[in-house]
């Protein structure tokens, strides 16, 4: 079977709408995330926000927490990390902290959006001088299913989303030309690449000295 990166972003993409819905039915607003690999989802999340009385429960944030627990940085690049709204400021630096390959989003945030407003999704500085702790500028694809997602927001609250639209809010990135935008990523520097193999090694030197302890025991 081929795999078609354009389907397979249709297809997660739809999932984030569908557990947008979810998140309403829950009393959250409707945001969600999805984090998959190669067309398998490895991590999903609504935001528990209002559940909680928590301001750092962002959907985005949540799945990252799921998926870390199995996966590594270098798992990671190879992963896509699916929003339904585009992550904001706090969201896009735990992205970059956790190394993912590619964002994707329906729309986008112009006040609060982590590439529209503040451009951390897409800053060269933060992992040029932090190799060790930011990934590389991960691609990040915007306007995927926009029209279907703003239908979640107008149900959950018709009023609410003419009032964000008018504010310019949330908006389709894609208005007018059809199409999703993309944006390339950045390929491994030299210093990702020695960081990934001291984590290599630091996790092998770890394993042998726990092992050596059990033996001891």
């Amino acid at each position: 079977m081929v795999f078609s990166r354009e389907t397979t972003d249709k297809d997660m993409m739809a999932r984030c709408v569908e557990l947008s819905r979810v998140a309403v039915s829950k009393g959250e607003y409707p945001f969600a995330a999805v984090i998959a690999r190669d067309g398998n989802v490895v991590a999903e999340a609504i935001n528990r926000r209002m559940r909680e009385n928590d301001v750092t429960r962002h959907a985005e944030v949540l799945a990252l927490s799921v998926a870390q627990k199995d996966l590594s940085k270098k798992d990671f690049r190879h992963c896509t990390l699916y929003s339904n709204i585009e992550p904001c400021a706090m969201c896009a630096f735990c992205i970059r902290e956790a190394w993912i390959g590619r964002v994707v989003f329906a729309l986008a945030s112009p006040v609060m959006g982590g590439v529209s407003k503040w451009n951390i999704l897409r800053d060269e500085t933060v992992s040029g001088r932090m190799p060790q702790v930011f990934g590389p500028v991960p691609q990040v694809v915007s306007g995927v299913l926009a029209h279907e997602a703003e239908l979640a927001w107008a149900d959950w609250n018709p009023l609410a989303w003419q009032v964000i639209k008018q504010r310019g809010l949330l908006t389709d990135p894609c208005s007018g030309d059809g199409g999703a935008h993309i944006r390339e990523g950045h390929a491994h520097s030299f210093w990702h690449s020695l960081q990934m193999l001291f984590t290599r090694s630091g996790r092998a030197h770890t394993s042998a000295t726990l092992r050596s302890a059990n033996f001891d025991l």
